[in-house]
Order: structure tokens, then sequence, then C-alpha cells
């Protein structure tokens, strides 16, 4: 042993470190290096999935958004056409009142013709008697001086008696 140096302590605290070393890599280091793998193995799995459930979900999106133009696009071309028929119905509605209208104006035209007929007719009648009436006082001398107050006269009593 020179210098105080014990070759056997040295050679048994190198084995000792050995041991360590393999103990620890073996106790230590290989779980969490599996351990961290296994994590990390995990992670890139489930941004994978992750990745693809996105591109699935964009995928439907897209369809969905394709659907829903279509379907805006139908419900534009249904509208459209119902306000062409409705344009269509309400000119055909309005159409139908004026003739309605017209004729209605036309039979109330023809029976205010006919009752003005009936009116003028009905007052020539009462003329021609109220006439007849005062020339016959005339002839009999029963007339007073006034034939305006006699014509008078007659008339109020024909409206008494229920002539018109």
């Amino acid at each position: 042993m020179p210098l105080g140096i014990d070759f056997t302590q040295i050679l048994l605290h190198f084995f000792n470190v050995i041991i360590l070393f393999v103990g620890l890599y073996v106790l230590l280091y290989a779980p969490v290096k599996k351990f961290m793998a296994k994590r990390s193995d995990y992670y890139a799995d489930l941004d994978s999935k992750t990745k693809q459930a996105l591109e699935e979900a964009e995928a439907k999106k897209a369809a969905y958004d394709e659907k829903l133009a279509a379907a805006e696009k139908e419900i534009e071309e249904q509208r459209k056409a119902a306000n062409d028929e409705i344009s269509a119905l309400k000119k055909e509605q309005t159409e139908a009142a004026r003739a309605e209208a017209k004729k209605i104006v036309a039979d109330a035209r023809e029976k205010a013709e006919k009752q003005r007929a009936l009116i003028v007719s009905g007052a020539k009648e009462d003329i021609s008697r109220m006439i007849e009436t005062a020339a016959r006082k005339v002839m009999a001398g029963e007339a007073s001086g006034d034939p305006y107050e006699d014509f008078i006269r007659d008339a109020e009593r024909s409206r008494a008696n229920g002539h018109s």
C-alpha cells in the first residue's frame, strides 16, 4: 500500500458505485423512461385521434354547410314560387272583384233607371189626373179664382188619401 491507498477498498467502492448505478438504472431510470415513453405515445395517439376527429368534424361541417345552402336555395325558390302564386291569385281576385263591381254598378243603374221610369210614369199619371180634375172643376165652375191654389189643395188631398 503505497501512499496509504488500499486497492481493495477502491475496488469495493468502485463495485458499489457500479451496483448503485445498475440498481438505479433498473429501479428508477428504466421505469421512468418506460413511463415517459408510454405517456408520450398516449399523448401522440390522443393528438392523432383529436386531429382525425377534427378533420371528420370539418368534413361534416362542410357537408352540412352545403346541405344548408341547398336548403336555403330551395326555400328561396319555394318562397319565390309562393309569392308568384299569391300575386297571380291577387290579380285573379282583383279582376273578379272588378267584374263583380261592374256587374253590381250595371244592375244598380238598371234598377235606378226602372225606378226612375216608374216614378216618371206615376208622376205623369198623377199630373194627368190632377189636370183632368182641374179641367172638370173649371168646366163645372167649381174652380176658385187661382188655379195654383186649386192645384196645391188637390195635391194635399191626394197625399192625405194615400196617393203619392
